[in-house]
C-alpha cells in the first residue's frame, strides 16, 4: 500500500514540475518569436546638396549617382561608405546618365557627342583612367555591368524616336567583354529590345516583338535566347540574380511583380497588390521595388524576403521615395524628394526575420557627405530573459528521485 503512495506522490510531483517548466519556458519562447520578427532599418541621407541627384547604384560601400549641382549638365559622384568621402568622377560640360558600379569599374551613357549619339563610358577607380567603351555613330543607353561584361541598348541598326519623341524602330542589346577588348551584338530581331540587365552569363531585357512588351532571356554559355513571358499585357523593366528573373507585370489590370526561377521553370506572383510603381531590383533573397498604394504623393519602397515570403514597407516619410533603386546584400539606394530636392537615401535593413505585421524600428542618420560620423549597423539584441538549462532539468529530477527513495526507506 505504502509503495503505491509512493509511486502516486512521484507521478503527481512529475507532473507538476512539468506543468511548471512548460510555463516558466513559455516567456522565453514567446520573447524570442517577438524578436526575431523585429526588422530593424537604419536609414541615411547620403546627399545634402540642394540640387537634384538621381540614379543611385551601390556595389560593397560604394555608392554612384547622377549630379545637378553643377549647372544644367548630369555629372557622376561617388561615395565611399566606409571613408565617408565623397568623389565627382565627371568633369565636363555634357551629361552623364544612369550610372551603374561593380567592382572598381562605373559605367554610364555620356553625351558628349550629343544625346542621339551617347556613348558609354567607364571609370576605373584603381586606376583613374576614363575609357569610352563604344565609338559607333548612334545611340548607346541604359548600361548594365557585372564583372568584365558591360551590356546596353543600342540604336546603331535603326532605332530612335518617332515625333511624339517615343522610341521607335529597332533597337538592340549588345554588350561588350573587357578581358577581350570585344564587342558583340547579343539581339537581332527587328523590334524593340530594351533595359538589359546582366548576371554571371545571362542577360535579360524587355522585348516588343510580339506586340506587347515580353521578357527575354540570353545565355552567354549557351549562346541560346529563351522568351520568358508569354501573357498577352506588359511584363516590363527586369532585373536578374543568380537563378532568378523579376519583373512589373501587367496582366491583372495593375502593377504586380512577377519572378521566374531559371532552374525550376517555375513563375510566382510575388506582390498582389496591383501597386508597383517602379523598380524593381533583387539581391539574394531579396526584392524592393517603389509602391503607390499610399497614394501618388506618397510613394514608398517596399522589400519583400523570398526565404520568409514576407512583404515589409521599408520608408514611412509622408513625401516621395521613388525612382530607380539598387540593392547590395543589406543596403537598399533609392531617390527621396522629402527635403525639396532629390537626394540620394539608403536604408541598412537588419534583423533575422521579416514580418509584414510588425511595425519596423526606423532610424536616422543624416548627412554623411558633410563631415558627421556615421553609427554603425546595430547588432540583434539578445533576450534578458532567463532561460532554464537542461543541467537545471536534470537537476530537479535527480532530487525528486532521491525524495522518493528517502521515503521508501
Amino acid at each position: 500500500m505504502e509503495n503505491r503512495e509512493d509511486r502516486y506522490l512521484i507521478f503527481l510531483a512529475l507532473t507538476a514540475l512539468v506543468f511548471v517548466l512548460f510555463i516558466s519556458t513559455l516567456p522565453v519562447a514567446l520573447a524570442f518569436s517577438l524578436h526575431s520578427n523585429r526588422l530593424t532599418i537604419n536609414e541615411t541621407q547620403i546627399t545634402t546638396n540642394i540640387s537634384d541627384e538621381a540614379c543611385p547604384s551601390i556595389y560593397e560601400d560604394k555608392v554612384v549617382w547622377q549630379d545637378l549641382r553643377n549647372g544644367k549638365n548630369w555629372d557622376i559622384y561617388m561615395y565611399n561608405l566606409s571613408t565617408q568621402k565623397e568623389t565627382r568622377i565627371t568633369n565636363n560640360s555634357f551629361d552623364h546618365r544612369n550610372p551603374v558600379i561593380y567592382g572598381n569599374r562605373i559605367v554610364w551613357e555620356d553625351t558628349c557627342n550629343s544625346y542621339q549619339n551617347a556613348d558609354i563610358c567607364m571609370y576605373n577607380l584603381t586606376t583613374s583612367t576614363e575609357t569610352q567603351i563604344t565609338t559607333n555613330m548612334s545611340g548607346q543607353y541604359a548600361p548594365d555591368i557585372y564583372e568584365d561584361r558591360i551590356v546596353w541598348e543600342d540604336t546603331r541598326n535603326g532605332g530612335g524616336w518617332d515625333k511624339e519623341g517615343n522610341r521607335a524602330g529597332n533597337w538592340d542589346i549588345y554588350m561588350y567583354d573587357l578581358s577581350t577588348s570585344t564587342e558583340y551584338q547579343i539581339t537581332t530581331n527587328e523590334s524593340m529590345q530594351e533595359y538589359p540587365s546582366i548576371y554571371e552569363d545571362r542577360i535579360v531585357w524587355q522585348d516588343s516583338r510580339n506586340g506587347n512588351l515580353d521578357i527575354y532571356l540570353y545565355d552567354l554559355s549557351t549562346s541560346r535566347e529563351t522568351q520568358i513571358t508569354t501573357d498577352p499585357e506588359a511584363q516590363y523593366s527586369p532585373a536578374i540574380y543568380g537563378d532568378r528573373i523579376i519583373w512589373t507585370d501587367a496582366r491583372n489590370g495593375k502593377a504586380d511583380i512577377y519572378m521566374y526561377n531559371v532552374s525550376t521553370s517555375v513563375e510566382s506572383q510575388i506582390t498582389a497588390s496591383g501597386s508597383v510603381d517602379y523598380g524593381p531590383a533583387v539581391y539574394g533573397d531579396r526584392i524592393v521595388w517603389v509602391d503607390y498604394r499610399k497614394g501618388w504623393e506618397n510613394l514608398d519602397i517596399y522589400l519583400y524576403d523570398l526565404f520568409t515570403s514576407t512583404e515589409t514597407q521599408i520608408t514611412t516619410n509622408e513625401s516621395n521615395q521613388w525612382g530607380e533603386l539598387d540593392i547590395w546584400k543589406n543596403r537598399i539606394m533609392w531617390r527621396d524628394h522629402r527635403n525639396g530636392n532629390n537626394d540620394i537615401y539608403m536604408c541598412t535593413v537588419s534583423g533575422k526575420d521579416v514580418k509584414s505585421e510588425v511595425e519596423p524600428e526606423i532610424k536616422s542618420e543624416v548627412n554623411p557627405a558633410s563631415g558627421l560620423e556615421v553609427n554603425p549597423e546595430p547588432e540583434g539584441e539578445e533576450s534578458t530573459s532567463k532561460n532554464i538549462t537542461g543541467f537545471e532539468i536534470v537537476y530537479c529530477l535527480v532530487g525528486l528521485f532521491g525524495v522518493s527513495l528517502y521515503r521508501r526507506r
